[in-house]
């Protein structure tokens, strides 16, 4: 990661491209790639599973019908008693009988295609044989029910089916002949009265095969012993005959049960798959077994593979092209913006150019930010030098009034003590009052408790008093758990300077001032105090008001001027309280004539004024 970063913009744009081209056709090319994959193992698993339970069902289908033969005993009472007669005397009656039975075999089998032949052995070793070669072939078939009719007797419903033999009809449609020997009983006695041998066409079963055009698959079956009696590609088995495949195959074979249904699995030899299904028949106990080599999928895979190459190639090809032209026309407006942006130093704040330079509306936005950035840091430095300025004017002001200041505390204190000679009380009250004034006002410290800016308070009326006697009614309402709080100095002293001066200047009598104070939590952030500064004097002018309301909503820092009688001013109080605590803090005003004035001061209550540094400034 850590060196992608270090990479120029352009390379990394290039990448960016690259990848957002490239990556989403390589993904969805795999994705489809193995959900077709998947999609043909799966259609080819169900066709397998179809043509496994079709055979399965064509097999007891076949053998159901076949062995109705044997129910001819039961239908049948001449066909009963010839199984059941020794012919060892009567030679020409087992001649007509032999007859007979031919007769009811042949039209039994009408009905009945696929029973080639039949042998009935009576209890006493007589024959009866339908569609039968030759002798010779029916000494073979008589030597196989020798051997079959003891298994039968031990089997369940006295039946055996024999290993499928290759048919011995020339050119008869005849490829594949299963035997099955099934032992006969009396239905009166229940007594075995014989033996049938029936040859079934096996190519019903190979037709099913056929017919689902499954050249690359293998059916196998497996009798109960597990002995294999028939392959659909008996060159495929004797070539990998005793190998792997054909151990594991008779493995999953041997697996297979009445109750285990249909069986589904994949098989790994070596590298190669096979999809391998089976059944269990009921009718013969056989295990049904059909594989098939995952070839075909495989090559379905790489096709798939190859055709999303060619795609890939191609993507990658448009990739290039386009990552290449992007990131040369997004760098382009970079470099642009870089060298206008060398340009601006500290004889040059001039914004630069949208239109026409830039062409991306991301790199707009930057610009324009940069700007507004750059306008910011003008105004933010000529705010400073403002507000220092205006600090400085204090100094000097204050520097100014201490000139002979001890001249001036040593003419207080002599008219003080001619006060107590000549018991004047007032005037002893007015000179020590006037020293504390002038000792406060000459303090170098602009940061003051709310207790010493409320006494300077007092001081003030208590000489406005003396002055005019019964013209003041001095109201000061701040709790006194406040007192300790730090506030910038001359804050409330000039504005109820400014109530004596301007709105009682034309009242004899009756003149009221207020000064308190509330705390504002409404606030979840912060909490803000509240001075109130009222008076019930003349009021200002709408006119006026205007003027200083606008002048106080104003957000450009000015150079105060200081008037004749060295007072300091409304929008004073309101730029130093901003410079201390923020724009969000300052003075608002309500007036009504000849009603009266009211002075908001609003600060952030338990915050430390200070005077903000030029980043501060930016910040804000």
């Amino acid at each position: 990661m850590k060196k992608i970063q270090n990479m120029t913009y352009r390379t990394q744009i290039f990448l960016a491209c690259l990848i957002l081209v490239i990556l989403p056709p390589i993904m969805m090319g795999i994705i489809t790639a193995n959900r077709t994959a998947n999609n043909l193992n799966d259609n080819y698993s169900q066709t397998l599973k179809t043509i496994t339970n079709q055979t399965n069902l064509t097999l007891d289908t076949l053998l159901t019908d076949a062995t109705k033969i044997a129910d001819l005993p039961l239908l049948n009472d001449a066909v009963r008693k010839a199984l059941i007669t020794n012919y060892k005397d009567d030679y020409l009656s087992y001649a007509k009988d032999s007859t007979m039975m031919k007769t009811q075999l042949l039209q039994a089998n009408r009905m009945n295609p696929n029973v080639i032949s039949c042998l009935f052995l009576n209890r006493y070793n007589y024959t009866y044989n339908y569609n039968i070669l030759n002798s010779k072939y029916e000494d073979e078939i008589l030597e196989n029910m020798k051997e079959w009719s003891d298994i039968a007797r031990n089997s369940n419903h006295f039946t055996y089916f024999g290993p499928i033999q290759d048919s011995k009809y020339t050119g008869s449609i005849y490829k594949n002949i299963l035997p099955m020997v099934k032992i006969l009983n009396d239905p009166y006695t229940n007594k075995e009265i014989g033996a049938l041998y029936i040859g079934i066409n096996f190519n019903s079963i190979e037709d099913v095969l056929a017919s689902a055009n499954s050249n690359n698959s293998t059916m196998l079956f497996y009798n109960e012993h597990g002995d294999l009696i028939y392959s659909t590609n008996k060159d495929l088995y004797n070539k990998n005959s005793g190998n792997t495949l054909t151990g594991s195959l008779k493995k999953i074979s041997t697996s297979i049960s009445q109750d285990t249904g249909m069986l589904s699995q994949n098989l790994k030899i070596n590298k190669n798959n096979y999809l391998v299904n089976g059944c269990f028949n009921k009718t013969t106990g056989w295990h049904i077994i059909h594989f098939m080599d995952d070839s075909i999928i495989r090559q379905a895979y790489a096709g798939n593979l190859l055709s999303y190459l060619g795609i890939l190639c191609i993507t990658v090809l448009f990739g290039l092209i386009l990552a290449f032209l992007l990131s040369r026309s997004l760098t382009k407006s970079i470099r642009i913006l870089c060298k206008e942006i060398d340009t601006r130093d500290s004889t040059n704040y001039n914004s630069i150019p949208v239109d026409g330079t830039i062409s991306n509306q991301e790199l707009k936005k930057v610009v324009t930010s940069f700007n507004h950035l750059n306008q910011r840091l003008t105004e933010s430095i000529k705010q400073n030098y403002t507000i220092r300025l205006n600090e400085q004017q204090m100094r000097i002001q204050m520097l100014q009034s201490q000139i002979n200041h001890h001249f001036l505390y040593n003419t207080l204190n002599v008219i003080k003590s001619l006060a107590d000679i000549h018991n004047v009380p007032e005037i002893k009250t007015i000179s020590m009052c006037m020293s504390d004034l002038l000792r406060y006002n000459l303090k170098k410290v602009p940061i003051v408790r709310l207790e010493e800016e409320i006494a300077q308070i007092h001081r003030y009326i208590t000489i406005q008093e003396i002055r005019f006697p019964d013209k003041f009614i001095f109201d000061c309402n701040i709790p006194k758990e406040l007192y300790e709080l730090e506030i910038p100095a001359f804050i409330l002293q000039p504005l109820v300077e400014n109530s004596i001066d301007h709105g009682f200047s034309e009242k004899e009598c009756g003149c009221y001032i207020s000064v308190s104070a509330n705390l504002d939590s409404s606030n979840l952030d912060s909490s803000f105090l509240h001075f109130l500064v009222a008076d019930n004097g003349t009021g200002i002018k709408k006119e006026k008001l205007q003027l200083i309301r606008k002048s106080l909503e104003s957000e450009k820092l000015e150079f105060v001027e200081q008037d004749n009688h060295n007072s300091i001013g409304v929008r004073n109080v309101h730029q130093r309280i901003q410079s201390y605590y923020g724009k969000d803090y300052g003075l608002s005003i309500e007036s009504y004539q000849n009603q009266g004035t009211i002075v908001d001061i609003c600060i952030p209550y338990m915050q430390l004024p200070q005077l903000p540094d030029i980043d501060d400034i930016i910040t804000r």
